[in-house]
């Protein structure tokens, strides 16, 4: 052990460390200061950042002992006397948090750059922070709110050109930009997290994984793993419960039984007394395999010989099909036909706070699982039936939650083993994945294979589409027939198609597990459908813009596979981008000029507002309770999880519009399966729109307790009885009214008879299952649709993209919080083009390659393009104030508008992912388009 004096926030600290010991694990573990994230331990994420004598330094790759006797500022160091600096609230008032893991970090980088130069350009900015890495925000609020700061003059993020829809019509609270709730805490530090959490006494765990990708498990041996100080226990397949799990099939054991099935497969796992000891432990692990003939390419996987991954036919684990109308009379009448191949690549979520958990199974039987999960009433259902346990023995908690996109919606190994740690050892277990583990032992997007087939009219009007998707499962089931069954529904909402079929097969590979991830199926589905609409207009001789035209859906149509398209903005969106654009080559007025190599695209998508499309779950709940105390204020208790999607703060607005007090008498608790109401979790752009149906259902009911109680004071009808400003008052006479807290304080204290003011909701959406033999359903409550346009170069001697300008136009309803509705559309933009341009987790020799941020790129503040974001605000009848969902909708139309804008600069398709500067150099070096297969009653020119 080394001495080590530091200065931290002003405050002399003297420690003893191990000569090895990071300033990271010094300030977190020996000091508590939680607000310096751990997130990727080699230096690329930033989420560690600390100052150091005033210079922004990465704490993980620092020693401490290297820093002695020096002055240290962590981000719990810039506020003082409960003040927040001037940067700290910068980031709140521009909206540049969200799940607030990057947070910390980035506030630090840029508080070095003010120090050192108080009034930055732009382009030094990002600079200054182009290694603090963000999954949420797309970093554009992040720089607003920096240059606010460097120029006085700046405007604030909360200023709209014109008011939106719900301000129009009155509202005070919904519809305007309102700062998040849980700001401050996030920008302070003080935010917690799992992987910020200790318990007394905790062990940590650890997995040990396979290194090869499919194989039997001969014998394990860990007699010397057990022998190592400071190992509490170990664990093997064996020690797994009977039952497996899984969204939609149980075959995920935890840790495998018999054999392997992909690089990263849980063998075997320890607990120890610290995570260093734990992790050594695994090496001592002895595993002999025999290996087996692998597979990863889901095409192969289909081969009658190819090797056998699990007891199902062909690799197949679900085939989804619909089938609307009579594909075979719709290519009949088409004038032409067209077939086209297109490939979608694996995606990582890559969220900054990686998966984690702390289960504690006490003596009772009681199991209290801390987990980072967007899903706590799923965790809770599913841990229940794997264990054989009543509900009530499980309490499943989920404090701030450092980004999940889809990733943290199911049970995986780690919880699993953890649990079955703490029931052996009598202690509580922390399980997290370190970064490799969060790229390969999580989840991805799935890869998929998209063959189109589109019989048309000579006008363009589309007769006909047929679609075969091959679903690249990886491993383990997961969501995969989930995603395909959206997708199937979704893939007929855009167009009016008159005949449709979808046949999808989720295919079993030896690659890491797909899983949810937002837009869950639609950014695929809808790169090959507007790729292939832009295509089909060109061999038809037919501008992009006139094809859409034709043959886009309208609002009251209902999708040839089944949704009822109650409101539908997609054309004012498509019109509202190619104004922004200037680009309309139908008008001879409005012909935009483009440089050598500078392309435009669009492309129009759809995506439901959660939805039933799992068949044994015919419903799609949340849940709100609310309670009104004796001073005015409110306690809200809902149980979807706040993930930086921005709901704590939508929903505490639906209460205080709809009981007329302001946002500071509100205080908002959630995602606790003990306390707060059942509610499925925070997916399928729902927890806004679905959550905040049942707050507003709660209010109402609270509304009429108390109008009850007040009109009898008021000398006036129950309906006559309104709410604002804290006052309850007659309609007609606004004047003299009763305090809201002095009536619920009168209720409360009656003489004989009080009552307290609560109320709770359950909102179940009104949609429906798809039918079981065509797979035509309305399974959704409602459907956003949008248009991305995107203006690029490329540069033909490198093949590289540079994105010029996004424009984004949304229909997503009606806007409950527009400063948090455009962070959810920056955000879904970048991770699209991330998509589009470089993202793409390959598996070679069934090995993953990109396993660290280093490896696997995902867009930086250097890659942000300016982006402009366009609301078409329709009104939907099934939403909270006419809202529908929009978290996902950012990001569905992206790549292909991306893929779109590469034809038109250099007439070359590119129908796989990610379009990389390669694939654009051997398109040119070849000077021919991708191939695509024609049936016509003539010949295409």
């Amino acid at each position: 052990m080394q001495e080590l004096t530091l200065t931290v926030n002003g405050k002399h600290h003297h420690l003893l460390i191990p000569e090895m010991r990071t300033l990271q694990d010094v300030l977190r573990e020996d000091l508590g200061m939680t607000g310096t994230k751990k997130v990727c331990n080699d230096g690329y994420c930033g989420a560690c950042t600390v100052l150091l004598n005033q210079q922004a330094v990465k704490s993980c790759l620092v020693l401490a002992l290297n820093v002695n006797g020096e002055d240290i500022v962590t981000i719990e160091g810039l506020s003082a006397n409960h003040r927040l600096d001037p940067l700290q609230q910068a980031f709140i008032d521009h909206g540049a948090t969200q799940c607030g893991m990057c947070t910390p970090g980035m506030i630090l980088s840029a508080k070095a750059l003010l120090l050192h130069q108080p009034h930055p350009t732009e382009d030094e900015i990002k600079e200054a922070i182009k290694g603090n890495l963000c999954r949420c925000t797309g970093y554009v609020k992040i720089v607003e709110a920096i240059k606010a700061l460097a120029e006085t003059s700046s405007p604030s993020s909360l200023a709209h050109s014109s008011p939106l829809a719900l301000e129009e019509a009155g509202k005070e609270v919904v519809g305007h930009g309102v700062l998040r709730v849980d700001g401050q805490e996030k920008v302070s530090g003080q935010a917690s997290y799992v992987i910020d959490m200790t318990l007394p006494g905790m062990l940590y765990g650890a997995i040990l994984r396979s290194p090869i990708p499919h194989g039997r498990i001969l014998s394990i041996k860990t007699e010397a793993c057990l022998a190592l100080e400071g190992v509490m226990a170990v664990i093997t397949g064996q020690d797994m419960p009977s039952k497996g799990f899984g969204a939609f099939v149980a075959d995920e054991t935890g840790l495998a039984v018999d054999k392997v099935r992909y690089v990263g497969d849980g063998v075997a796992a320890v607990c120890a007394t610290d995570e260093e000891t734990a992790r050594r432990a695994l090496s001592l692990i002895e595993v002999e395999y025999e290996e087996l003939p692998y597979v990863t390419d889901p095409e192969e996987a289909l081969a009658e010989n190819a090797p056998k991954i699990h007891d199902v036919e062909r690799n197949i684990v679900a085939h989804n099909q619909v089938v609307g109308g009579d594909v075979q009379q719709g290519f009949k009448e088409a004038d032409f036909i067209f077939e086209d191949r297109f490939v979608t690549s694996k995606q990582a979520h890559t969220c900054l706070e990686p998966h984690v958990c702390i289960a504690d199974w006490d003596l009772s039987g009681k199991i209290t699982l801390y987990d980072s999960t967007q899903t706590p009433y799923f965790m809770r259902y599913h841990l229940a039936n794997i264990f054989d346990l009543p509900t009530s023995k499980i309490r499943v908690i989920a404090p701030y939650v450092g980004g999940g996109f889809g990733s943290k919606s199911e049970v995986q190994a780690i919880h699993v083993c953890a649990l079955i740690l703490s029931k052996m050892t009598g202690k509580p277990v922390k399980m997290a994945h370190d970064r490799d583990e969060e790229f390969i032992a999580s989840r991805t997007r799935h890869k998929e294979i998209i063959y189109l087939k589109t019989g048309v009219k000579k006008d363009g009007r589309i007769t006909a589409r047929q679609a075969r998707v091959i679903v690249d499962n990886g491993a383990y089931t997961s969501y995969g027939p989930g995603v395909s069954l959206t997708q199937s529904m979704l893939g007929g909402a855009v167009y009016k198609i008159p005949h449709y079929r979808y046949d999808g097969y989720v295919v079993y590979t030896n690659t890491p597990i797909g899983g949810a991830f937002r837009g869950f199926g639609s950014p695929q589905f809808t790169y090959a459908a507007e790729s292939q609409a832009d295509m089909i207009a060109a061999r038809l001789g037919m501008d992009p813009l006139t094809f859409r035209r034709i043959n886009l859906t309208e609002t009251g149509d209902r999708a040839i596979s089944g949704p009822v398209l109650r409101t539908n903005g997609a054309r004012e969106t498509l019109e509202r981008v190619v104004r922004e654009l200037g680009y309309d080559p139908t008008d001879s007025n409005n012909r935009l000029k483009k440089p050598p190599y500078v392309g435009i695209g669009f492309a129009v998508g759809t995506h439901f507002t959660s939805g039933k499309f799992h068949p044994e779950a015919n419903a799609d709940f949340c849940g709100a309770t609310v309670k009104v105390n004796d001073d005015g204020s409110v306690n809200i208790l809902a149980g979807v999880v706040e993930m930086g999607t921005g709901c704590a703060t939508t929903l505490s607005q639906v209460a205080a519009e709809e009981l007329g007090i302001d946002l500071r008498d509100i205080e908002i608790t959630l995602s606790d399966s003990e306390m707060t109401p059942p509610d499925l979790g925070t997916f399928g752009s729902r927890a806004t729109t679905l959550g905040g149906r049942a707050v507003q259902e709660a209010c109402r009911k609270i509304k009429a307790q108390l109008a009850k109680e007040a009109a009898g004071r008021l000398g006036c009808s129950p309906q006559d009885v309104k709410f604002h400003n804290k006052q309850v008052f007659a309609a007609s006479d606004p004047e003299h009214g009763i305090d809201l807290g002095e009536l619920v304080h009168t209720m409360l204290f009656r003489d004989g008879g009080g009552t307290h003011v609560m109320a709770s909701a359950h909102f179940d959406a009104p949609c429906s299952l798809p039918d079981p033999e065509t797979g035509v359903g309305d399974f959704a409550m409602s459907y956003s649709f949008g248009t991305h346009g995107v203006v690029l170069q490329v540069d033909p001697d490198t093949g590289k993209i540079t994105i010029l300008k996004v424009v984004a136009a949304t229909d997503c309803g009606r806007i409950i919080n527009p400063l948090g509705a455009e962070g959810q559309v920056h955000g879904g933009i970048m991770q699209g083009l991330g998509y589009a341009l470089y993202e793409d987790f390959k598996v070679v020799d069934g090995q993953p390659l990109s396993t660290r941020f280093g490896q696997y790129k995902i867009p930086t503040v250097m890659t942000v393009p300016p982006i402009q974001t366009l609301w078409v605000e329709t009104d939907d009848p099934h939403g909270l104030y006419g809202s529908k969902g929009l978290a996902e909708m950012g990001m569905v139309p992206t790549a292909p508008a991306v893929a779109n804008a590469v034809y038109d600069a250099i007439g070359v398709r590119i129908t796989d992912l990610p379009i990389t500067p390669e694939k654009i150099l051997r398109a040119l070096r070849s000077q021919r388009q991708f191939p695509s297969k024609a049936q016509s009653k003539e010949t295409i020119s």
